[in-house]
């Protein structure tokens, strides 16, 4: 076989045209690959704001309770159907290590809510703070926020470690710094 000027000029279009092509390629799908995890990243970082911010709110009203036997005014953030679109958003960004630790948290707060309203419940109208073994239902009540309390508490570090921990990956074709 003989190869002509034109042949090898030919060949040699077509494999620089196939090379600039692959690498093109590579470069959009690479791209498109980090700003997915980046955009997905953002996301999670709002929602883990968002939880972090309303776990420290439903801690200071325990709190309050603990401390004065009756809820303040309640912030409009912590009605139910704020709460579950915020913990929804947790279920699909979360990690599941996180997700697990929120379950507890969530658990512990239904305790320590049910403890609370069976002693308010008993106390009636004006409720005065009993001491510590003169009121079972309060007593009760104490136990759970304690137990609560460090449950959020395991759940708020788990978040910032997340916070911490979940970023979008470096990868060896991305620069440092």
């Amino acid at each position: 076989m003989n190869l002509t000027p034109a042949t090898a000029a030919l060949m040699g279009a077509s494999i620089t045209g196939f090379f600039t092509l692959l690498a093109g390629l590579s470069t959009q799908w690479l791209t498109r690959s980090r700003d997915r995890e980046q955009r997905v990243w953002e996301k999670r970082a709002a929602v883990y704001e968002d939880v972090l911010v309303l776990v420290q709110r439903l801690a200071e009203d325990r709190r309050q309770l603990v401390r004065d036997g009756a809820a303040g005014d309640w912030d409009s953030d912590l009605v139910p159907e704020n709460l579950s679109r915020v913990f929804a958003k947790l279920e699909i960004y979360g990690t599941d290590g996180l997700i697990k630790a929120h379950k507890e948290s969530e658990a512990a707060l239904g305790q320590w809510l049910a403890a609370f309203m069976n002693w308010r419940s008993r106390a009636g109208e004006n409720p005065e703070i009993p001491q510590p073994g003169e009121n079972a239902a309060w007593d009760d009540f104490l136990e759970k926020a304690r137990a609560a309390e460090v449950t959020d508490e395991a759940f708020m570090v788990k978040l910032r470690a997340d916070t911490l921990a979940i970023r979008p990956r470096r990868r060896w074709y991305q620069r440092e710094g």
